[in-house]
């Protein structure tokens, strides 16, 4: 092999890799909104409190886990004071 060949495997991989990470956070991120918007169940006063509240979360930079743990009982009406570890 020559070295155009091997400089072309290795752009198509690094493309590949950054291609599949792109992917995975987008579908990360579809998987969040789908869960705040099945959370809110229509109600748009909720929907919009949910959003900013995963917003807050993310800046603090809570883990996935927790974050959806914590929009869950926001969502259920619990009252969430304690702090979120993440």
């Amino acid at each position: 092999m020559d070295s155009l060949s091997l400089f072309i495997i290795a752009v198509s991989v690094v493309l590949a890799l950054a291609f599949k990470w792109y992917l995975y956070q987008r579908i990360r991120n579809w998987i969040d909104q789908d869960l705040i918007k099945g959370l809110a169940d229509g109600d748009t006063e909720l929907l919009q409190r949910l959003q900013q509240a995963d917003q807050a979360l993310r800046a603090r930079g809570t883990k996935r886990q927790h974050r959806h743990r914590h929009l869950e009982a926001l969502a259920a009406g619990q009252k969430t004071d304690t702090p979120v570890q993440g």
